[in-house]
């Protein structure tokens, strides 16, 4: 082969490699791979913090968007109500941002479903070894949450607690809020039954709907779409609730949308392990009927939008 031929042949190959590996502008996204809406949740879900403290002398700790976890001297008796000591390992999550709560499926719903204006959740659980710890009597934690860029200090802020079996919100009947000027201090004097699921806790304002009329509003065409998941993500408002599946006219009604407000309407749902969603901005009005039209998305697209919503 002659000098000019080889350098033909090595131009032709080379011309071929980089063809081939350009990307189309019209192929499309690659999809994600999910086994189901919770194991969505787990892969983009907030992610478990760890700490640790010493029993007997306490401790504290800030996390990384701020959070000041101060735990005092002698918190914690192991199951046998003996007094915990030696290195306590704390397990935390904190959850400001509404794209957050959706994500990590924790939503505003008050115990009656109605929407919750919210300053902050939290998880928090404490081990010693394999032992789920609980407060002593007459000991507290105090998880000092600072209230966000585009929020103000909300004077109704209460202390609230999560049943873990409907992942609604009930007013805590021993812990409270504490208002500062920047910062919501939540005062926790008991972790949930049984220590070992951890401890769900908001800062919440369950009156703040209250001034507006409420309405039955009606969310449809996710029949192809078994199982999806759909959220009202509220405007200007620190909330966002979870609108469950009506079985019997296989859509998905929320009785408490305030009348008035703007927000917006998320569906989402795994299907053959990709990701399909939709997002409907409405204004809230009398008996609204909402149409999803479902698309596949990735989670980089799908977050993407979320954050917009914050």
């Amino acid at each position: 082969m002659t000098i000019q031929n080889t350098l033909l042949f090595t131009a032709v190959i080379l011309l071929f490699s980089l063809s081939a590996c350009k990307k189309s502008k019209n192929e499309p996204a690659p999809s994600d791979n999910y086994t189901s809406l919770a194991n969505f949740y787990s892969v983009n879900g907030v992610p478990m913090q760890t700490y640790t403290v010493n029993g007997t002398t306490g401790g504290s700790f800030t996390t990384p968007q701020g959070t000041v976890v101060s735990i005092p001297a002698n918190c914690f008796i192991t199951p046998g109500n003996n007094p915990a000591t030696g290195t306590i390992t704390i397990s935390f999550k904190d959850i400001y941002k509404k794209s957050d709560m959706l994500l990590s499926n924790m939503p505003t719903n008050f115990f009656n479903g109605a929407p919750l204006k919210s300053g902050g959740e939290f998880f928090i659980q404490a081990n010693l070894g394999d032992s789920a710890l609980q407060i002593a009597p007459g000991n507290r934690i105090s998880i000092t949450q600072l209230v966000q860029a585009n929020q103000t200090t909300d004077p109704a802020m209460k202390a609230m607690v999560i049943s873990l079996d409907s992942l609604a919100w009930y007013l805590s009947q021993q812990d409270t809020v504490l208002i500062n000027d920047k910062n919501y201090v939540y005062n926790l004097y008991q972790f949930g039954i049984p220590a070992s699921a951890g401890t769900w806790c908001n800062s919440d304002n369950s009156t703040y709907f209250s001034a507006y009329n409420q309405t039955t509003i009606t969310m449809n065409g996710l029949t192809n779409y078994f199982g999806a998941n759909v959220f009202l993500v509220f405007t200007d408002v620190n909330s966002m609730v979870h609108v469950y599946y009506n079985f019997s006219n296989d859509n998905y009604p929320y009785q408490y949308a305030p009348v008035g407000l703007k927000c917006t309407a998320v569906a989402f749902s795994v299907q053959n392990g990709k990701l399909y969603s939709s997002f409907v901005p409405i204004t809230i009005s009398d008996n609204l009927d909402v149409t999803f039209s479902m698309s596949e998305t990735t989670s980089a697209d799908f977050k993407a939008q979320l954050n917009t919503l914050n």
